[in-house]
């Protein structure tokens, strides 16, 4: 008999869910892919239809349209739709910025959220043709060029890495160049597509880190200028990199394993400081990781200090307390702020910032 009963009930119960389910309105839509095809930025925002019908038994309302991006923007009429009728959700894609492939969704939410449809925007994009100003931003004299600094990012130790800044003649006249080094390092270099460029012309400034020989660890940030005509024209051009061990080679396995430094804070701020003291934090270093963690070197700002040796290897679990210090003597009113740089073997993140910062207060 409790079986029975128990068969009873729960027949009952899924009898209970179909008819509710069957209340709920059913939301059809005619096609919920939509491609744009080709179009061009220039042309502006394109917009597409989403056209559906109310199949179910009772009144309808969108109640939300959600979206991934504000690239795209939905419209539609939040009044019900009656069973049988037809509504619109026009879906608007902005190009503007944004060159290039894209396939975007938009979420449809209805009957209590327990309804939603998928719909689904794709295109390609192809840029407006940009000017000379846009494309060659930085003016050296007669020469235009696409950038004044570079930062070739992570520069693993025993590798070459590179990148280019192209360069346009401006000028009614040819224009001979030549590369003016600022306390040049052995493993920084500037080399030039041509010495000598046309009105016109085109050209390419390939900067580059050779770490093949270099002993280097850590921030790397080299100057150069250019010399144009015989004259060295005023523009400073930066180049930054990090060195860093070279991670390239290992296995998956062996990144699983890796080292992973794990600091308690790597950020505090004393508030608002008289300036002339020294003020301090303590940090935990942890390693996370299965390997020991060794770190390579450490840069201490101009007003930092701290007690961790920068010799230091931890053991798989092993942690570290030390204490920075920011020394605040002489510190001009306003906000202070200075970091420590540690370069470590965690190949998911060598490099790592300890930053202090205090409100310098006025004196009366």
């Amino acid at each position: 008999m409790k079986k029975r009963g128990w068969m009873i009930a729960l027949w009952a119960c899924g009898l209970f869910a179909v008819e509710g389910a069957a209340q709920l309105p059913a939301l059809e839509f005619a096609g919920a892919v939509h491609d744009f095809g080709t179009i061009r930025e220039e042309d502006g925002p394109v917009s597409h239809d989403f056209e559906f019908t109310n199949a179910g038994k009772m009144p309808l309302v969108i109640e939300d349209v959600r979206v991934s991006c504000g690239c795209t923007t939905p419209r539609y009429d939040r009044e019900p739709v009656r069973p049988g009728e037809r509504g619109t959700i026009r879906v608007t894609y902005h190009p503007e910025g944004r060159p290039g492939a894209f396939r975007k969704e938009i979420v449809v939410c209805s009957g209590g959220g327990k309804i939603r449809h998928t719909l689904t925007i794709a295109g390609e994009v192809t840029p407006r043709p940009q000017s000379l100003g846009e494309m060659y931003p930085v003016r050296c004299g007669g020469l235009l060029l696409s950038a004044s600094r570079v930062n070739l990012g992570y520069v693993p130790r025993g590798t070459v890495k590179a990148s280019a800044v192209e360069c346009y003649n401006d000028s009614p006249q040819p224009l001979a160049l030549s590369v003016v080094y600022r306390d040049r390092k052995p493993y920084f270099d500037v080399a030039l597509s041509a010495e000598r460029l046309a009105p016109g012309e085109k050209g390419v400034l390939t900067v580059r880190y050779d770490l093949r020989e270099s002993d280097v660890w850590g921030v790397l940030s080299d100057r150069f200028a250019l010399m144009i005509d015989g004259k060295v024209d005023t523009t400073a051009f930066v180049v930054s990199g990090v060195a860093t061990e070279d991670f390239s080679q290992m296995t998956a396995s062996e990144t699983d394993e890796a080292p992973r430094a794990s600091f308690s804070s790597q950020y505090y701020s004393f508030g608002v400081q008289k300036a002339g003291g020294v003020l301090r934090k303590e940090f935990t270093l942890t390693n996370a990781g299965g390997k020991p963690l060794a770190i390579r070197d450490m840069k201490t700002g101009p007003r930092m200090s701290t007690t961790l040796d920068a010799s230091r290897t931890l053991a798989p679990g092993e942690s570290v307390s030390f204490v920075v210090t920011l020394d605040t003597k002489g510190a001009p009113q306003g906000r202070l702020l200075d970091r420590i740089v540690l370069i470590v073997n965690d190949p998911s993140r060598p490099m790592r910032e300890i930053r202090l910062a205090a409100n310098i207060a006025g004196g009366r």
